[in-house]
């Protein structure tokens, strides 16, 4: 797991944590505000149809046909289309692009709309510019600089849409004191808002890894590690590609207990884990304290070649800790004994089948003297890797 920074990292003040944690909070402020930026895109939809109508009323020719040119020519369909694009899946991670973009152009169309009635010199409200600037920072689902972005922008389209339709300095002054004072506590607003998002995000991920976290060597334990493995595999049958599932029993540790007491036997566990967990790395690799000594893995599309010398290197890796075991018929040192399942899973078949399988395996392994790695494939079936 990445590090979990405290509320003084910097990477909460600058709203931005390392590389890592960073993509999976935005995937988590995705899922968080996703159904919010529906309802903000439907809001501002029904908003915009309502002074369309205002608008059809009120406004004199040519005012209004431009105006409801601009307003449902544009920024209607720019809505509905930032809409749609939030039940698409394959957008979801680029759905604050799609947001900004639908921000920035209803704004700027907004900006529009009183250059029309500036040209005209019919004397339409510019408040509506505070209206859209507010949804920017608190209705839109927007993290911080996304939704900064988009509203500075909108002010300084609006200042220069004044500048160029020649309003009075002084009007333009009030004005452009009032647009911008909506930004600059939108912005603090903003802040503080995703500031609490990811405070929120830490404490939740802290909590997941305290359920999830076996207390005392810090891999995965038994529930958290079936979730996982139920997920892999899963994909693994969808994508036709080929698992390696490893059971691993330290050798002869109730022995050791005996021999050496429960604290060093506690420590030699924190040890062997932590040999056993720099062996799984890659994204899919799942490794966990099975229970007492054992410990469980899952590695995803290796080759079985290149799955039993990772294990080989785990297996040797331990044997290097050197840690003296007096009690073993094994060896003179601690040592672990793995039984690897290697398949490519089919239709039918569940995780349980393949630690099963793997479960064999390390019987075999002891049964042939400790200290081994024995593999074990399914019977009548490919499982080239």
């Amino acid at each position: 797991m990445d590090h979990v920074p405290s509320g003084h990292d910097p990477g909460m003040r600058l709203l931005r944590f390392a590389d890592g944690l960073e993509q999976v909070f935005r995937r988590y402020h995705t899922d968080a505000f996703l159904v919010r930026m529906r309802w903000s895109l439907l809001v501002a939809a029904a908003v915009f149809l309502l002074f369309a109508l205002l608008d059809a009323i009120s406004l004199p020719e040519p005012v209004r046909t431009r105006v409801l040119a601009l307003r449902l020519g544009l920024i209607m369909p720019t809505l509905a289309l930032a809409g749609f694009a939030t039940y698409l899946p394959r957008l979801r991670p680029w759905l604050q692009w799609t947001g900004s973009a639908a921000s920035l152009i209803s704004g700027l169309g907004v900006v529009g709309i009183i250059g029309v009635a500036r040209a005209h010199a019919f004397p339409l409200p510019y408040e509506g510019i505070i209206l859209v600037i507010f949804a920017f920072y608190f209705l839109t689902g927007l993290r911080f600089m996304p939704a900064v972005l988009c509203g500075w922008a909108t002010f300084a389209a609006y200042l220069g849409m004044e500048v160029l339709a020649g309003t009075p300095g002084h009007v333009l002054l009030y004005n452009a004191f009032f647009v911008g004072s909506a930004n600059l506590i939108g912005t603090a607003g903003c802040y503080f808002l995703e500031y609490a998002v990811r405070q929120n995000f830490l404490a939740q991920r802290q909590l997941q890894e305290m359920a999830e976290k076996d207390f005392l060597t810090g891999l995965l334990n038994r529930r958290a590690f079936s979730a996982r493995a139920e997920s892999a595999w899963r994909q693994a049958q969808r994508e036709k590609h080929a698992v390696g599932v490893a059971m691993m029993d330290v050798d002869y540790f109730k022995r050791y207990n005996d021999h050496y007491g429960h604290a060093a036997g506690d420590d030699t566990l924190r040890k062997v884990a932590q040999v056993i967990g720099q062996h799984a790395r890659r994204p899919l690799d799942i490794v966990a304290r099975y229970g007492g000594e054992e410990f469980v893995g899952l590695w995803y599309d290796v080759s079985a070649q290149d799955m039993q010398a990772l294990l080989e290197r785990m297996r040797a890796g331990i044997a290097a800790l050197d840690l003296p075991h007096a009690a073993s018929d094994a060896a003179p040192r601690v040592s672990i004994s793995i039984g690897l399942a290697y398949l490519r899973p089919q239709p039918g078949e569940g995780i349980e089948d393949a630690l099963r399988l793997a479960d064999v395996a390390l019987y075999l392994a002891k049964e042939q003297g400790r200290d081994r790695v024995v593999c074990k494939l399914p019977e009548r079936r490919d499982t080239t890797g």
